[in-house]
Formats: structure tokens, C-alpha cells, sequence
């Protein structure tokens, strides 16, 4: 100890930059001396290691700890901390299923985590190294409160915004508990006799939504239609000669900007249907003057994709163009509980933005 003091008083000659080095040392000494002369143990409010289903291990904070029950409701650090509902629910998992943070194999955990969320598992651990030095600057605060607090916000602010929500594990894991447990259900904390009713009661189990599966395997009808039967090819081939008029290139010639509506939602249809399509224009024996000079990528996706998709569905579901137009422009048909995830999606990012821009505006 003695030979620490004398490193940190050697350190602080160099005036404040080295200072603030001096300071984190002698944290990261303390932190460390704790970690070694108290076992590690899995208690209220500390950050752990949370191992669930297939998922690898991640950060999570504990709020509360049920030893007879040999249970604990712990809270993933991740984007969605802002959901005070979230926070307030919280995930039940046995405590085998933890590790403490500082454990022998965090490194080996950081490494496999780092696999499949590089981007999100740095930002977490980011997170924890500044409240922990918070914590020993004087911070008396949960996590939790750290995260609302206005000294988190430069970490914050580092948030990878190009990556998807999916790049955090633990909406994966909401969902799958979604599908196993009655999340309209507020957690109960309280009595073991509150904890042994809760654990008898009987919890739905909802049946995996098979829409998505559906309509791709109805859409994969339409790919075939287009791509292996090219029944649409005559039709296309008129469009770009210039012999047909079509709506669409009309729009595509007259608009600034695209807006692409797919209809498509499986990527290897989509990619299929459209090397089908840049083909037929690549090959074209006949192609109309106002087509010379135009982007070859927004022709195929802005006109020669709509023009196959609404052909397909009148083929296929034996509609006229008219009606097979209108179902293209309607798009996909959402199940409920589709609609209801993606207005949950947006409505978390939503609440993230307003909040780091309320904070960034202080």
C-alpha cells in the first residue's frame, strides 16, 4: 500500500491530466483489493453476468435476490433502460444462471459475447467502467439511476445508432419470454407465500406467430411465377422497348427521389426476383431513348419490380390487374401481434432519442 502512495504522489507532480490517471489507478486498486478480500457474492444492486437460453452471457443489474427461492429479478443493460416498465418487471431467473461480475472467466465471457454483439457489449461495458468510477468520485446512486442521470450522458451518447435493435440479445430474450409467459402480469415481490402462488399458477403459453412464414410461402408462388415460369417477361420487355406504357416509369421519370415498396419480405426472394429482373434489362434487344441515362439499380426496383409483382399476383391469385394493384399497394397484412411489436419497437427508440436529446440539450 505503501508503495501506491508513493506512485500516486509521484503522479500528481505532473500536473491535473496525470492527476485524473493518478485517481483512476488508485480506484481501480480498490476495486480490485474489494474484489479480492470479499467473496463474491450475488446480492441487491450489483452488475453481473446473466446467462439465458442460448444467448451468451451479459451484463445485467440484480433488484432484488430470493435465496429460499434461489431466484433473482435482474435487468439487462442494454438501449431499452429508458422502459421504466421494463425496469420495474425486470427478468426472473435462477441465480445458477449468474455470474458476478469481476469473476475469474469475465474475460472469456467479454470474448464470446464480442462474437455476435462487438458493438453492443462494448458499449455496455463502457457503461459500467464510468459508474464505477463515479461510484468511487462520490455517486451513491443504483445503476439504474446512473443510466437516468445526467453524468452517464457522455457514454451514453456513444450508443452505436447504425446498428439494429437486434444487435442486444436481451430484446431476443423479451421475446422469447414473451412467448412462454403472461408478460400483462406485474412482477410480485413481497412474501414466499406470494412468490409459491405466483410460481403455481398456470402461465400461457401463446403459439409462435406463423404469419410471416405464410405470406413467404405464398409470395414464394409469386417468385416462381416471375422468375422460373417468366410469365411476366413479355410484359417487361414491352416496358423497356417502350412499346407498353407503364404508370410506374412514368413516376420513375418524373420523381426526384424513390420509394421503394418491395412487397417481398424474404431477402432470398427479393434478391432472386431482382437479378431475374436486372437480367431481362441487361439483355433487352430493344430499349426505349428515355431509359439512356437512368440509375439501371432504381429502373429495376422503382418500375420493372412492380410491374413483375402485380402481373405475378394477377396470375397467381386470378385477379385483374386492378385489384392486383391495389393488393400490391396495400403491402404485406400484419398480424396483431406484429403490428403490436413494431409500434413497441418504434415507440422504445422514440423514447431514447427524446430522452439523449433532452439530456444533450442541458
Amino acid at each position: 500500500m505503501e508503495n501506491l502512495w508513493d506512485l500516486l504522489f509521484q503522479l500528481t507532480k505532473h500536473g491535473t491530466h496525470t492527476l485524473h490517471v493518478a485517481f483512476y489507478i488508485f480506484v481501480q486498486y480498490i476495486m480490485n483489493y474489494l474484489s479480492l478480500s470479499e467473496p463474491l457474492s450475488i446480492t441487491e444492486g450489483i452488475c453481473v453476468w446473466c446467462k439465458f437460453r442460448n444467448y451468451p452471457f451479459w451484463p445485467a443489474v440484480v433488484k432484488s435476490v430470493n435465496r429460499k427461492m434461489k431466484k433473482a429479478s435482474i435487468v439487462f443493460i442494454d438501449n431499452l433502460l429508458f422502459d421504466k416498465k421494463r425496469i420495474r418487471k425486470g427478468f426472473s431467473v435462477a441465480l445458477k444462471t449468474l455470474k458476478p461480475f469481476d469473476c475469474e472467466e469475465a474475460d472469456q465471457l467479454v470474448c464470446k459475447a464480442r462474437e455476435s454483439y462487438d458493438a453492443a457489449i462494448k458499449w455496455c461495458l463502457e457503461l459500467i467502467a464510468d459508474y464505477r468510477i463515479r461510484i468511487g468520485c462520490g455517486f451513491t446512486g443504483s445503476f439504474i439511476e446512473y443510466f437516468s442521470d445526467d453524468i452517464s450522458c457522455p457514454v451514453r451518447r456513444r450508443y452505436p445508432h447504425s446498428t439494429s435493435d437486434l444487435n442486444f440479445p436481451s430484446k431476443l430474450m423479451l421475446e422469447e419470454q414473451f412467448l412462454t409467459s403472461d408478460l400483462g402480469e406485474e412482477e410480485e415481490e413481497g412474501s414466499d407465500r406470494q412468490e409459491e402462488e405466483r410460481r403455481r399458477r398456470r402461465r400461457r403459453k401463446l403459439l409462435p406467430d406463423r404469419s410471416k412464414a405464410a405470406r413467404n410461402r405464398a409470395n414464394e408462388k409469386l417468385v416462381d411465377f416471375i422468375v422460373k415460369q417468366r410469365r411476366v417477361e413479355t410484359r417487361l420487355l414491352g416496358v423497356i422497348g417502350g412499346q407498353q406504357q407503364s404508370k410506374w416509369l412514368r413516376w420513375f421519370l418524373a420523381a426526384s427521389r424513390s420509394v421503394v415498396d418491395t412487397y417481398l419480405e424474404d431477402e432470398e426472394q427479393l434478391d432472386q426476383v431482382y437479378q431475374y429482373l436486372r437480367g431481362v434489362y441487361e439483355t433487352a434487344p430493344l430499349t426505349a431513348p428515355c431509359l439512356a441515362d437512368v440509375d439501371r439499380i432504381r429502373l429495376v426496383l422503382d418500375v420493372l419490380l412492380p410491374e413483375a409483382i402485380i402481373y405475378a399476383i394477377a396470375g397467381v391469385d386470378k385477379l385483374s390487374l386492378v385489384k392486383a394493384e391495389d393488393k400490391y399497394l396495400k403491402g404485406p397484412c400484419l398480424s396483431k401481434r406484429e403490428r403490436e411489436e413494431f409500434d413497441w419497437m418504434i415507440e422504445q427508440q422514440m423514447k431514447m432519442k427524446a430522452s439523449i436529446g433532452q439530456r444533450s440539450a442541458h
